[in-house]
C-alpha cells in the first residue's frame, strides 16, 4: 500500500466516506488570499474528504416543510449542518495533519471545515472538493457528489508533501438544469437563479469547468436565518423579497440572537435545495421510504 492509499484508509477507519488529493496546480485560478500557497508556503497537495449526511437528519427537512413541524428542523441543524459533520470532519482533519507530520516530517495545515467553527481564512471548501475529484457543482452552487448528491459536507487540509493527485469527476453528468428545475422550485425565496441559455456564471477548477447558478445570497439569506414571516420567522425583520446588503445587516442586526445552539444568528434554517435535490438516489432514500412526498422529482 502507497502512502496516499493509507492516508485515505485511516480517513475511512474514521467515517469518512470519501477522500481525493488535489495537486496545488489545480488552484490556479484561485481569489488572492484563498490559495493554497497563500496559506501554506511550499504547499504541494490538498486532502479532501467527506462525510455523507445522515437520512435522519434530512429528514428533520422534510418534517418542517411537508408536516409543518418547526422544532424537529434543529436535528437537522445539529446533525446536518453545525455539531455533528463538522466536529467530526474538523477532527479527522487534524488527525490526518498529526499523521503527516509525525510520519513524513512535512507541514500539514488543517483548514476551516464548515458551520460555527470559523477559524481564519480558508481554501473554497467547494472548489476543493471538485478539485480533488470528489464531486461536481450543480446547478445551485452546491457540490454534488454520485454516491449522495449535495447531501455531503467537506473538510480539507493543505501539506507541503507531494502526493499523486487523483482524477477530478469525469462520471455521467450529475446535473442537467435544462431538464431538472427542482432547486430553482423549491427554493422559498427565488435565491437560485432560473437555468436558461447562456445563464449562470463559469469556472475553472483544474481541468474542469462547470456552470453554476449565479445566487443571490441576500435572498438566501432570508430563508437560511428566517428573517420574515414567509419563512418561518417570528417577525419581519425583512420587509423586501429582494434586500440590499444594507437590509440583510439592520435585519441581523435587529433580530433577537437565539440561545439555543451553538450559532448565535443560525444559518441553517431553510435547506430545501440540498434536501430535494434528485442527485445521490434520492427516490431511494427518501420517496420509496416513505420520507418525503415530494412529487416534483425528475426521473
Amino acid at each position: 500500500m502507497n502512502y496516499k492509499q493509507e492516508l485515505k484508509e485511516f480517513a475511512y477507519e474514521r467515517g469518512m466516506f470519501k477522500c481525493g488529493v488535489a495537486s496545488v496546480d489545480r488552484f490556479k485560478d484561485c481569489i488572492k488570499g484563498q490559495h493554497p500557497c497563500d496559506l501554506l508556503p511550499g504547499c504541494k497537495s490538498v486532502i479532501v474528504v467527506a462525510v455523507r449526511l445522515l437520512d435522519g437528519a434530512i429528514d428533520a427537512v422534510f418534517r418542517k416543510y411537508e408536516d409543518k413541524m418547526d422544532d424537529v428542523h434543529g436535528v437537522y441543524g445539529t446533525y446536518g449542518y453545525t455539531m455533528g459533520p463538522t466536529f467530526h470532519l474538523t477532527k479527522v482533519v487534524y488527525e490526518l495533519a498529526q499523521k503527516i507530520e509525525t510520519d513524513t516530517g512535512k507541514i500539514a495545515m488543517p483548514m476551516y471545515c464548515g458551520g460555527p467553527l470559523v477559524n481564519g481564512a480558508a481554501v473554497s471548501l467547494r472548489h476543493a472538493a471538485v478539485a480533488a475529484g470528489l464531486g461536481e457543482f450543480g446547478w445551485n452552487s452546491i457540490v454534488l457528489t454520485p454516491e449522495y448528491g449535495p447531501r455531503n459536507r467537506f473538510g480539507l487540509l493543505l501539506t507541503t508533501l507531494e502526493l499523486e493527485p487523483d482524477p477530478q469527476y469525469s462520471g455521467p453528468k450529475l446535473c442537467d438544469p435544462s431538464k431538472c428545475r427542482v432547486c430553482y422550485e423549491v427554493c422559498p425565496t427565488g435565491a437560485i437563479e432560473e437555468w436558461k441559455e447562456g445563464a449562470g456564471r463559469t469556472c475553472t477548477v483544474g481541468d474542469v469547468t462547470s456552470t453554476y447558478c449565479h445566487l443571490n445570497w441576500n435572498k438566501c439569506k432570508i430563508a437560511c436565518h428566517m428573517l420574515n414571516k414567509k419563512t418561518g420567522g417570528d417577525y419581519d425583520w425583512i420587509k423586501s423579497d429582494n434586500p440590499t446588503n444594507q437590509e440583510i445587516e439592520e435585519a441581523m442586526r435587529a433580530k433577537p440572537m437565539e440561545t439555543t445552539g451553538v450559532q448565535v444568528n443560525p444559518t441553517w434554517k431553510c435547506g430545501q435545495c440540498m434536501a430535494y435535490c434528485p442527485v445521490g438516489n434520492w427516490k431511494e432514500h427518501y420517496s420509496l421510504t416513505g420520507l418525503s412526498s415530494y412529487k416534483g422529482q425528475k426521473d
